[in-house]
């Protein structure tokens, strides 16, 4: 099928322009399905594609591929343009024309000069119009009026130099959509990302809470693809590949609050002030239904979610542990199932029995429900973990009920464990008098005691933010 040529646009007067609207490059929708298609046969020309038929784009356009494969078109005489709208159906590229004669009339009126490193995006909405700029030289987006950041869509900030952190991971972003045809990048953008890869890998080695997005393998594969990469850094797949990169830093760095007053040094930090009050009575209530249990999901659940940012590879760490737990919950929950054949042959209580039965049963059905509702959670990345995250939260309990879930196979277990081996007492009870069946049980129950006091009063010291990596001399003369 051929692309069909276009005569010369009209005038902006003789079409219906709408509503001119302000976006950001992350709001586009470049990865929705605009329209289905339909593949079909067809005829085969003698010497087809031998020669190389003109298409027709307006003057001045050209069309690029993203490596990707979304075909995008942009204008390289006067204001820069690009756009993703089809322009080689006519009547697109009519109204495409004409809104770049609207928009640069207004911005005329309002005393904009554009240079060489401004560039507009457009993308057609029915007869509206959505908008912005980027300077290549400031590195950020702009509009032609005043907006409000909850109008465009954008996180709320805490000073302007925050608030350009945030635009120019707008603008990277807009960078990767858009990297055909810019003609390369300075050296020195993939050499400072190459370097701060590098400060990363070394934090990430160094330290168990970096607040550096990509973990230390990560980090390293980045490096070694930047660097193989450096010398074609007028190739457009270079810069997708450093938009992308320097795009998901420039969001870190707006959540760490880089360079701001108060930044976030630790994973584990909490910068931003919370108003609500979270119930903390529940606390101890749910440790003590769980036999603790509970509490090392709600500590690893509010540590992932502090300040409302998920880092993907801590989530992805905290859903495989999980996956870990309840499937080995499920086994233990099995084998006590089985293991209370026995009862058929021993005189134990039937009521025991059936509590101990029952509860291990509760621990495999809870166990399967768990693993099964959290499938597809498992490796999701930081997007769906976020999303979850937010859902699961409580506003007035935070992550006490997910907590409480997340340890009912443990509980459900333990609680089994306890009634089976109760029958222990039971059996001992029958066969020697009371007083030595009172006295045997009590030494098992303070043994017990002493046991968990043992290994439960003293509490093991936090591990450092940092890694030791060398023992101070008066370690070393002690060995």
């Amino acid at each position: 099928m051929e692309k069909q040529g276009t005569a010369k646009c009209s005038q902006s007067a003789s079409i219906n322009l709408g509503s001119l609207r302000p976006i950001v490059a992350q709001q586009t929708g470049r990865y929705d399905v605009a329209k289905k298609v339909q593949r079909s046969s067809c005829i085969i020309e003698p010497g087809k594609f031998l020669s190389t038929l003109p298409t027709y784009l307006p003057p001045q356009w050209s069309d690029s591929i993203h490596p990707e494969g979304k075909i995008y078109f942009h204008r390289n005489s006067g204001l820069h343009v690009v756009t993703e709208s089809y322009l080689y159906n006519r009547g697109t590229a009519e109204n495409i024309s004409a809104w770049v004669m609207e928009i640069e009339d207004r911005a005329s009126k309002k005393g904009f000069e554009f240079t060489d490193q401004t560039e507009l995006f457009l993308q057609l909405d029915g007869n509206n119009c959505n908008y912005y700029f980027v300077d290549h030289g400031v590195r950020t987006l702009f509009w032609l009026d005043a907006y409000d950041t909850s109008q465009l869509g954008m996180l709320p900030v805490v000073s302007s130099s925050h608030l350009k952190t945030l635009l120019e991971a707008q603008y990277w972003t807009h960078v990767e959509n858009f990297c055909m045809h810019i003609g390369g990048i300075p050296l020195k953008t993939i050499d400072d990302l190459i370097d701060t890869l590098s400060h990363a890998l070394l934090d990430n080695l160094t330290s168990t809470q970096s607040t550096f997005p990509f973990n230390s393998a990560d980090c390293e594969k980045f490096r070694s693809l930047l660097i193989s990469s450096r010398e074609r850094i007028n190739d457009g797949r270079t810069v997708c590949i450093v938009g992308r990169l320097w795009s998901m830093i420039m969001y870190a760095r707006y959540e760490t609050h880089y360079g701001e007053e108060q930044s976030r040094l630790s994973r584990e930090i909490s910068i931003i002030a919370n108003e609500a009050q979270e119930i903390q009575w529940t606390k101890p209530l749910i440790s003590v239904l769980s036999l603790r249990a509970a509490d090392q999901y709600l500590v690893r659940l509010e540590g992932l979610f502090i300040d409302e940012f998920v880092y993907g590879n801590a989530w992805d760490a905290f859903m495989a542990s999980c996956m870990k737990g309840w499937q080995q919950s499920s086994l233990n929950a099995a084998a006590l199932l089985l293991l209370h054949i026995l009862c058929f042959f021993l005189p134990v209580s039937p009521l025991l029995a059936y509590v101990s039965g029952s509860l291990a049963c509760l621990s495999l059905l809870t166990s399967v429900l768990l693993i099964h509702r959290h499938e597809e959670l498992d490796m999701a990345g930081a997007a769906p973990a976020h999303a979850y995250l937010d859902e699961i939260r409580s506003k007035y309990f935070g992550m006490q009920g997910a907590a409480f879930a997340y340890a009912l196979p443990k509980a459900f277990f333990l609680y089994s464990v306890i009634a089976f081996v109760s029958q222990w007492g039971f059996i001992v009870c029958q066969h020697v008098c009371l007083p030595y069946a009172s006295l045997c049980i009590g030494a098992v129950f303070l043994s017990l005691i002493a046991f968990q006091y043992t290994t439960s009063r003293i509490q093991l010291p936090r591990p450092s933010f940092r890694v030791r990596l060398f023992r101070s001399a008066k370690e070393e003369s002690m060995v």
